[in-house]
C-alpha cells in the first residue's frame, strides 16, 4: 500500500490510493509523524508561524503600560517573549491558555522607552522558532501630578537586592475639601530595582490588601468592600461584595454574608479565600473618650472584626470568627474614637479591634489576627475558634484571656504598637511591621509622633515558655527612621534572607516638630520602601521614596511585595 501526504496549510492532507482526503488535526498530524518514522521517514516538529506576530497596546485602559502580540501558530507547545531595552535584556513566560488564545499579554514594559519583542515558540518535539523583533514603546506615566506619585529609587548595593520587581498600591494624599477623593483613587504599580515603572492598574476604589493567585491573577480589596480578581490586563474575571455593605448590591459580584471586606485576603490552599469582614453591635454604657476615664459614657455602635473563609464560586461562607465572641469589647486602644468608620459609610460608629492582617501557620491549624488599636497578634485555632495565644502589651485582658499572654524573654525589650502586616518567615519566627504609635494605650498619655521609630522587625516564639523574643530589627543606631502612623509591611526575602519594608503612611519630617495625633490628619505624607540586609545592624540595601508632584498632594501604601515576575507561570 502506497501513501502520499503532502502539506496544505496548518495541519496537511493524506491522500489514500488518491481517493480520501482527510484534513488532520495537530494530535494525528504527531500520530503520522510517527508512523513515517517507522517507514523510515524522519519525524517532523510541526510548529510553525503562520503570520509574523503583531503588537498592540493594551485595549484595557485600566492596565496602560501594558501591550497585547498577537500571534497565530500551529502545534507551538510552549511560548515566551524575549525583550530587549537597551542593554538589557529579559525573558516573559506565557502561559498555555493565553497561547491556545493566540493573545499573549507584554506585561513588564518601562514606561515611555523604547522595546523590542522577540517571540519564541516551542514544539513538542524541540523544535524552536523566533519571530523577528517587534519595536514597541510603552505611554508615559500619568503627567498629571495629582494622579501619579514622583518615584525615587537609590540602589546603594545592585549585588546583594532580592532580584524580581516590587509590587506596591500607591495611595494619594489630599488635605481639606479634596479628601474625598483620596477614596476614589485605586492603584497598583509595579518597579524594577532600577526603579523604572513597569506596570500599572487603576480603579475606581482605594486598594488595601492585593495578592497574587495560583492562576496568575490578582484579586484586590476595595475601600467600597468589594474583592476583585483581575489579570495583568485590568480585566475584572470575578468579583464578590460584602452583603451588608451601605453601599447594597454590586453588579456582577457574588455576595457574602458580612458587613464588610477590609484590610487582607489570602488564598488558602484548597482554593477558598480567607479575608477579613465586620460585625457592628450596639454596647451600652460605653466609652467616649480614650483619654479621660471619667468621661460620661453612652450606648455606642461598636464595629468588631470577623473572619471569613468563603468559597469562591458561590460566595459561601464554611467557616467564621466572630472578635466579639472571644475577646472584651471594653479593653481599648488610641484610635478607637477615630473617624474611621464613619468615613467608608458607618456615621458615629466606633472603631474598636481594627484588625489589619490576617495570616495561616505553615501547617494550616492556627490563623493569626492582627489588632491594630489592641496592639495584639490573635492565634486562633482554626478547628475550633478558641483564642491559643496573645502576643501585646499585657494590661487590660480579660481574666479568662491572662494565661494566655505571652511576655517578652528580654526584660529591656519594648513591645510593639499599631504594628502590621504579621506574617511567618521560613524560619518560624514572625516579621512585622512596627508602626510603634503611642507607646501606650488608654488611659496612658501616649508618646508623640516625633518620639515614636517606626521600623521591620522579627520575633522568635517559645511557646512551651510562653515568651517572645525580637531577635532582629530594620532600626540602624544614629538614623532616624521614618515616622508612620499607618499601615505599613515587612516581607522576608526568600532568595537573598533580606527584608523588604514598605512605611505605609509616613509624616513628613519637617512636619514632625508640630504635628500631634490629634492634627495628624491635617498633614500631607511621603512613603518609602527600603530593603534591609538581615544583619546585626542592617544595611540599606535598596530605597525607593513616593513623594507629591504638587505641593498640595502626598503619597502613602497599604505594603509593598517584591515578587519574582508579574507572572507565576514557569
Amino acid at each position: 500500500m502506497g501513501y502520499k501526504w503532502s502539506m496544505r496549510g496548518p495541519h496537511g492532507r493524506l491522500d489514500l490510493n488518491g481517493k480520501t482526503t482527510m484534513r488532520l488535526t495537530s494530535s494525528i498530524a504527531l500520530i503520522l509523524a510517527a508512523v513515517a518514522c517507522q517507514l523510515g521517514c524522519a519525524p517532523r516538529d510541526p510548529v510553525a508561524l503562520f503570520a509574523p506576530p503583531t503588537i498592540a497596546p493594551n485595549p484595557n485602559g485600566a492596565a496602560p503600560l501594558a501591550a497585547v502580540v498577537r500571534v497565530r501558530a500551529a502545534d507551538a507547545a510552549w511560548a515566551r517573549l524575549d525583550v530587549f531595552q537597551g542593554a538589557d535584556q529579559w525573558s516573559l513566560p506565557c502561559a498555555a491558555a493565553d497561547l491556545a488564545r493566540g493573545l499573549l499579554p507584554v506585561t513588564r514594559l518601562r514606561a515611555d522607552e523604547p522595546h523590542r519583542i522577540r517571540v519564541v515558540l516551542g514544539g513538542r518535539l524541540g523544535k524552536i522558532i523566533a519571530s523577528a523583533p517587534l519595536a514597541y514603546r510603552p505611554p508615559k506615566t500619568p503627567g498629571d501630578p495629582t494622579e501619579f506619585p514622583r518615584i525615587t529609587v537609590a540602589v546603594a548595593d545592585a549585588d546583594r537586592l532580592e532580584p524580581g520587581l516590587t509590587l506596591f498600591n500607591p495611595r494619594r494624599r489630599m488635605t481639606g475639601a479634596a479628601m474625598r477623593t483620596n477614596d476614589e483613587f485605586g492603584m497598583l504599580a509595579a518597579v524594577d530595582n532600577q526603579g523604572h515603572v513597569v506596570w500599572t492598574y487603576r480603579c475606581n476604589s482605594r486598594i488595601s490588601d492585593f495578592r497574587r493567585l495560583r492562576n496568575d491573577h490578582l484579586v484586590v480589596i476595595t475601600q467600597d468592600y468589594r474583592l476583585i480578581e483581575i489579570d495583568l490586563l485590568g480585566n475584572i474575571h470575578r468579583q464578590w461584595v460584602a452583603a451588608g455593605r451601605p453601599q447594597g448590591p454590586a453588579a456582577d459580584a457574588i455576595p457574602v454574608e458580612t458587613t464588610t471586606f477590609h484590610h487582607s485576603v489570602k488564598e488558602l490552599p484548597n482554593g477558598n479565600f480567607l479575608i477579613l469582614g465586620s460585625t457592628r453591635r450596639q454596647i451600652p454604657d460605653y466609652y467616649t473618650s480614650e483619654d479621660d476615664a471619667n468621661a460620661p459614657r453612652k450606648t455606642q455602635w461598636v464595629m468588631g472584626d470577623e473572619i471569613l473563609e468563603f468559597r469562591p464560586d458561590d460566595g459561601h461562607v464554611v467557616w467564621r470568627w466572630d472578635a466579639f465572641d472571644h475577646l472584651d469589647p471594653m479593653r481599648i486602644g488610641y484610635q478607637t474614637f477615630s473617624r474611621y468608620w464613619g468615613r467608608r459609610g458607618f456615621p458615629g460608629t466606633v472603631d474598636w479591634s481594627h484588625a489589619n492582617n490576617i495570616t495561616l501557620s505553615p501547617d494550616g491549624r492556627t490563623i493569626l489576627c492582627n489588632s491594630r488599636t489592641l496592639s495584639a497578634i490573635i492565634a486562633i485555632n482554626r478547628s475550633d475558634g478558641e483564642i491559643q495565644w496573645i502576643a501585646g502589651e499585657p494590661t487590660g485582658w480579660s481574666r479568662q484571656l491572662q494565661p494566655k499572654l505571652l511576655s517578652l524573654a528580654d526584660a529591656d525589650e519594648r513591645w510593639f504598637w499599631h504594628q502590621h502586616a504579621p506574617e511567618w518567615t521560613d524560619r518560624g519566627t514572625l516579621m512585622l511591621f512596627n508602626n510603634d504609635n503611642y507607646r501606650a494605650r488608654p488611659f496612658t498619655p501616649g508618646a508623640p509622633p516625633s518620639a515614636i521609630r517606626s521600623h521591620a522587625a522579627e520575633y522568635e516564639l517559645d511557646l512551651a515558655d510562653g515568651t517572645i523574643r525580637r531577635v532582629w530589627t530594620s532600626l540602624i543606631p544614629g538614623v532616624r527612621p521614618p515616622a508612620t502612623w499607618a499601615m505599613g509591611s515587612a516581607q522576608p526575602l526568600k532568595t537573598t534572607g533580606n527584608v523588604l519594608a514598605g512605611y505605609g503612611l509616613a509624616f513628613r519630617l519637617e512636619d514632625l516638630a508640630q504635628a500631634t495625633w490629634a492634627t495628624r490628619m491635617e498633614y500631607l505624607s511621603e512613603t518609602e520602601v527600603i530593603e534591609f540586609s538581615r544583619t546585626d545592624p542592617p544595611e540599606i540595601l535598596w530605597r525607593m521614596t513616593l513623594t507629591g508632584q504638587a505641593p498640595h498632594v502626598g503619597w502613602s501604601l497599604f505594603g509593598a511585595r517584591r515578587v519574582p515576575s508579574l507572572r507565576m507561570t514557569p
